[in-house]
Parts: structure tokens; sequence; C-alpha cells
């Protein structure tokens, strides 16, 4: 089973398992919620409140969901389709993180986070320690509605935003690594996620 996962990971996916992601997403509600769970991790910190992982099975999963609440159920009974979806995110995986600031931030702009990923886990990098290295990341931050300040200057608060890297499949592997979020070199969360568990 685990040779299997790890293949589905690093390789680009087949028609055996286009189906079976496509059944994941005709699935009960419930199953398809624990599903997901594997790749998202809630955080309690109080800047970065979750982390997520989607892999090119995840995708497709989470796309053919929507073209279901769309209507569309011949998408997920068609593999050419399917194919023509993945396209353009062929043999990625997807790390995004949802960051929430103080509302009393006076940020103008969202801070340089990154997502960070460590090493495959070993005796010599732990998890827990393992040092975490920046990936290229782009920030899209959450405004509020505009409101007035005591002068009468119209505004917007910075309250959040959502960080999204994009690597190959092939540089994560089958391994155990920590992952988290980073500014300007100071480490603000992380987790441990088992590559080799997920599909």
């Amino acid at each position: 089973m685990r040779a299997v996962i790890a293949i589905a990971l690093v390789a680009a996916m087949g028609g055996a398992e286009i189906e079976r992601a496509q059944q994941v997403a005709r699935s009960r509600e419930s199953e398809r919620a624990q599903f997901h769970h594997r790749y998202v991790f809630d955080l309690k910190d109080d800047t970065v409140t979750q982390i997520e992982v989607i892999t090119e099975f995840r995708r497709l999963v989470l796309t053919t969901e929507e073209h279901l609440r769309l209507g569309d159920q011949m998408f997920s009974r068609g593999q050419r389709e399917a194919e023509a979806a993945m396209a353009p995110t062929r043999g990625l995986v997807t790390f995004k993180s949802k960051l929430r600031f103080h509302p009393l931030n006076t940020y103008a702009d969202v801070p340089p986070f990154k997502m960070a990923l460590g090493p495959a886990a070993s005796p010599a990098a732990p998890l827990a320690t393992s040092p975490l290295t920046p990936i290229d990341t782009q920030a899209t931050g959450e405004s509020s509605q505009p409101f007035k300040e005591r002068g009468g200057k119209s505004v917007v608060a910075l309250l959040g935003a959502t960080l999204q890297a994009d690597i190959p499949a092939v540089r994560v592997g089958p391994a155990s690594r920590a992952l988290g979020v980073v500014l300007e070199g100071r480490e603000i969360a992380r987790v441990p996620v088992d590559f080799g568990r997920l599909d």
C-alpha cells in the first residue's frame, strides 16, 4: 500500500488513479470529509491558523467535487476532461496556509511570509527540530470593508492572508517532513506531515 501511495505522490496520475479520485469525489459527504481531514492541519497559533497540503490526487478530488456542486455529473466519470483539468498543475504539490493578523496591525501589505519545508525525517533531522527551507510563495491579502477614520478618510484593514507554494512532487517524495511558515528567517509555525500516507 505504501509503495502505491508513494508513486501516486511523485508521478503523474494514470487512469486508475483518476478513476479512484473521481470515486472519492462521488462518495458520501462524511467519507469525503474524512479523506480531506488528513491534508488539513488546524493550528492554535495566533497568526498561522491552518496549513494544508494539496497533492495531484487531492486536487482532482477537489476539482471533481466542484463540478458536481455545479451539476456537471459527466466530469466525475470522464477521464479525458479530468486529464485536461489536471494539465496546468501536473506533477505539482501545493502547500497553503491561512494567516490572521491582529485587528490593530499597521500593515500596508502582507509581510514576506513564506511556506517552508524541512528535510526528510532521520535521526540527524528529527521533525520537531529540522531546519525549514523557505519556498517561493504567493500571498493573497484579505482586507476589511472600507471604513472611515476619525478624519473622515476611507481606509481598509489587512485582516489576514492566504499563502500558496507549488513545488514538484518529486522534491517532496513519500518521506515524513516538517511543513511550516517562516517570516524573514524566523519560524512562525510547523506541522509534521507523513507524505507517504497521502494520496
